[in-house]
């Protein structure tokens, strides 16, 4: 429908966006259909942004599917000052919202709060893509990022495992005065994670072999699925069962079968975590010790014994090549300890809740490191 549109419609003086928006569906779709089930909805209703739209193929296309629709772009670097997004909308009868806003400048996005963002082929026309990448981390729960990447730099120094970037000249690559920054690959997975966002999945495209910032023939592309960090602050460490519920704003009591979601940041490099626990004089006045272990996919991961009661750390090592991944923790808690009274829960060990007000946003005392 929209390849129809555009044979028989003109933009006057400039014509359409040359490049198709429309061909990174697929690769959008096998990002997508991890989490599908948690996104349809968002996807489906919105409100969405497409940051960076160009002629809004992207926006209007799930627009036309019925969300609610910003599609934001800059009226001064636009290809056809915007003139494409407005016949596009006009011609398929939408009501999507058309904004002209200076992502480079101190912006503020049409919409409080946004289900779920398109930040396609942008983040290196800015020069400022930390700001804009924490500023849309304030306002959208789930975005798909792509940019420019490369393994080397036009000298053929190789910065594929360094969290780097190149500056472009003006006009070195393309010809173009609003081409800035080039990461690598772990350079644009650490000001992700720095910005406030959870790599849930990435797809590289283009030239995989030698990439560079510069030649059209070294193009390489990174496309990434995120989840905001900052919108959604459990998603560090996430109970996922046999936990009880917390009391006294203080603690919470486990089962003694109890697990934990943790995800990694993808530019995470650590292979050890450890997690807080207290064990109640009561339960010890029962056993002589208890023991809480954790396995991580069936195997063995870190245990601790305790033989006196108060606060003590489980540690243990993650699997390697965990980074980016949410793991399942599973710990057993060892213990003869049953509750006294009507209590009939199945009690293993306390976990303490930190406090928020100094600066932990997850509440529960587990780390990395």
């Amino acid at each position: 429908e929209l390849q129809s549109v555009k044979k028989h419609l003109v933009v006057p003086d400039y014509g359409w966006y040359p490049y198709d928006s429309l061909s990174a569906l697929q690769v959008l779709t096998r990002l997508l259909e991890p989490v599908f089930g948690e996104v349809a909805e968002s996807l489906a209703q919105g409100p969405i942004v497409d940051l960076g739209g160009g002629d809004g193929d992207l926006g209007l296309f799930f627009a036309r599917l019925g969300a609610q629709v910003d599609v934001v772009d800059h009226l001064e670097t636009n290809f056809n000052q915007m003139r494409g997004i407005t016949i596009l909308r006009e011609e398929l009868g939408l009501q999507s919202g058309i904004h002209d806003i200076n992502l480079d400048s101190a912006f503020q996005l049409p919409c409080s709060a946004y289900r779920f963002a398109f930040f396609l082929g942008t983040l290196y026309h800015l020069k400022n893509p930390y700001y804009v990448l924490e500023n849309l981390a304030l306002h959208a729960d789930w975005c798909i990022l792509s940019t420019r990447i490369a393994r080397v730099t036009p000298l053929q120094t190789v910065i594929e495992t360094e969290p780097v970037a190149y500056l472009l000249g003006a006009r070195e690559a393309n010809n173009d005065l609003t081409n800035y920054w080039i990461f690598s690959a772990r350079g644009l997975l650490r000001i992700l994670e720095r910005a406030g966002w959870i790599v849930f999945g990435y797809e590289r495209v283009g030239q995989l072999l030698n990439s560079d910032p510069v030649r059209v023939d070294a193009d390489e592309r990174m496309f990434i699925l995120l989840k905001s960090r900052l919108r959604h602050p459990e998603l560090l460490v996430r109970p996922v069962y046999g936990w009880f519920e917390p009391e006294s704003n203080a603690w919470r009591w486990t089962a003694r079968r109890f697990g934990l979601d943790v995800v990694l940041p993808a530019d995470s490099a650590s292979s050890e975590f450890a997690l807080g626990i207290e064990i109640p004089g009561a339960v010890l006045g029962v056993s002589e010790r208890v023991r809480v272990a954790c396995n991580i996919d069936g195997a063995p991961a870190g245990a601790v014994t305790c033989t006196r009661p108060g606060a003590a750390e489980l540690r243990g090592r993650l699997p390697s090549l965990s980074a980016g991944r949410t793991i399942r923790l599973d710990f057993i808690v060892e213990s003869d300890y049953s509750p006294a009274g009507m209590d009939t829960r199945d009690l293993g060990v306390i976990v303490p809740l930190l406090d928020e007000s100094q600066g932990n946003q997850y509440r529960l005392p587990f780390r990395i490191g």
